[in-house]
């Protein structure tokens, strides 16, 4: 199996980072031409979000097959492999904007954007009719801007991708309440280890940091975790640092010696016997099996 492409827009080549700030179209427009069979591929620099409105099919993102079924919007976050095996006709729009930009400008205003910028997401949304929609209202605006150019393009549509981004960020909180009952208190704590760790997993900070920002103790982060992710808060920080080396391994070409040094390892030995307890694979051999397609 070759290295999975890396395109500016599927079936494109990739562009200088600068080139394409935004790109609006119907799902149908690049998905049809191809058979509505999109082969993994990955961007290096571009988040892509799907207003899935009729159809469905299979998504696959870093591994993952998740079934989607209209109406729900699909977060690919840059970086992460991904394609598109849709059941037929399938009607909706995607938006493909810069990622580093969004995240500069969340990380003072809005911290709690970065876990939605940075991982996958399907979220299952409500049949609403057209005027009931919050999200019909800013996709078109995005899809305004992006055919009309106008100055200070990329400040414009950044400000409306951050607009797009809460409300999905509030649409996805909405949907993970259990039906009928307000999110309870123990879900916003989770979610904001989740966003701490999100922010933090590349420095390695001890859990009991995490505890003091949260301002619980040890025991009651603990049993939060148990609870609500099924494993201890070091296990959830460790797979996130996982998580962030399986993609740099399997689709960038930087050296081992500079993924472990970005992921905050003292020095490869470190990282390796970390990634080896946890894969069983040293970080070649795993390189090796997915470039192989053994993976």
């Amino acid at each position: 199996m070759n290295k999975i492409p890396s395109y500016a827009l599927y079936g494109e080549a990739a562009q200088p980072v600068w080139h394409e700030s935004l790109h609006v179209e119907t799902i149908s427009n690049r998905s049809g031409a191809y058979d509505w069979s999109i082969e993994p591929h990955r961007h290096d620099s571009q988040l892509q979000i799907l207003y899935l409105q009729q159809g469905g099919g299979r998504v696959l993102c870093d591994s993952v097959h998740l079934a989607a079924h209209a109406p729900c919007i699909i977060q690919i976050p840059a970086q992460s492999a991904h394609g598109f095996d849709w059941q037929g006709p399938v009607e909706g729009k995607v938006v493909t904007a810069l990622q580093p930009p969004l995240e500069s400008v969340a990380e003072p205003l809005a911290p709690g954007l970065l876990p939605l910028l940075r991982n996958r997401r399907l979220i299952e949304l409500p049949h609403w009719s057209a005027t009931e929609d919050p999200l019909l209202l800013l996709f078109a605006a995005l899809e305004e801007e992006y055919l009309a150019r106008g100055r200070e393009h990329m400040a414009c549509s950044t400000a409306l991708l951050l607009a797009l981004l809460v409300q999905i960020l509030r649409l996805g909180e909405s949907a993970a309440a259990e039906p009928g009952q307000p999110r309870g208190r123990r879900s916003q704590q989770i979610r904001q280890f989740r966003e701490q760790v999100e922010i933090h997993f590349r420095s390695h900070r001890p859990v009991s940091d995490y505890a003091d920002l949260l301002g619980m103790t040890l025991a009651t982060l603990g049993r939060l975790c148990q609870e609500r992710l099924g494993m201890s808060p070091l296990a959830a920080i460790n797979a996130r640092l996982l998580l962030e080396a399986r993609r740099e391994l399997a689709y960038s070409s930087r050296s081992i010696k500079e993924i472990a040094h970005d992921l905050g390892f003292s020095d490869e030995g470190y990282f390796s016997r970390f990634f080896r307890r946890h894969t069983r694979l040293t970080p070649s051999e795993f390189r090796n099996q997915v470039r192989q397609g053994q993976l």
